[in-house]
């Protein structure tokens, strides 16, 4: 599960195996050396089997620099990096 907990702070919540694998994920993106920056799982599409029959939304990871030189949604003023 991924929800707003408030202004500042996303929860990501599930049993080990599910954050293991999320984990597994976004490290395998990470390394990955593709010509696709971006990647993600739907609960209605690609990786549903990760979802629960109730989730209304799924997620996508870009990786930076994007190979194509785009970002990925809206800009926003204020951006969290993380090193």
């Amino acid at each position: 599960m991924v929800k707003k907990l408030d202004r500042n702070t996303v929860l990501i919540e599930g049993s080990a195996t599910a954050l293991e694998f999320l984990g597994h994920y976004v490290i395998a993106h990470a390394r990955g050396d593709i010509e696709d920056c971006g990647v993600g799982l739907s609960p209605k599409g690609a990786g549903s089997g990760w979802f629960t029959k109730n989730a209304t939304l799924g997620f996508y990871l870009h990786r930076l620099p994007c190979r194509r030189g785009r970002r990925v949604g809206p800009r926003r003023k204020q951006v969290t990096r993380l090193a």
